[in-house]
């Protein structure tokens, strides 16, 4: 399985989410919602990873404001900083290991520092199936 066609890069989402720091909580939530995502990465102004959140961290944001309307908590509050990433050049059974081991659903993929993707787990699954159906 040593083919560059199974490099992550060829099976990540390059289109998706990116939050910055200093976004509102209620505004996540409501990306969440509308576009049915579970977390994003959180980037700063040259793209670099800072962090990810997740609806969880959106879940515990609400709960400590007490579902009040007029509070204001922001991303980089209750974003996860120490963040597990993958290189685009990785193998996908690599990440599929990842995947065994840790709880994550998504990994973002990183080249030169910076977020180009995501992977998640069903995208991993489809590399492999097309892997061995060849």
């Amino acid at each position: 399985m040593s083919d560059t066609s199974l490099h992550v890069r060829h099976h990540m989402n390059p289109n998706f989410v990116k939050l910055k720091p200093d976004q509102e909580i209620g505004e996540v939530i409501t990306l969440f919602n509308k576009l049915r995502i579970f977390g994003a990465p959180v980037v700063d102004d040259l793209g670099n990873l800072v962090g990810m959140i997740s609806g969880t961290d959106c879940i515990e944001a609400a709960v400590q404001s007490n579902f009040d309307p007029s509070w204001r908590g922001y991303v980089k509050d209750f974003m996860t900083e120490d963040v597990r990433t993958v290189d685009a050049e990785y193998s996908c059974l690599y990440v599929a290991k990842m995947f065994l081991k840790d709880t994550y659903r998504r990994y973002p993929v990183i080249e030169d520092n910076r977020v180009i993707g995501q992977v998640g787990r069903v995208d991993i699954l489809r590399a492999l199936e097309n892997a061995t159906s060849k």
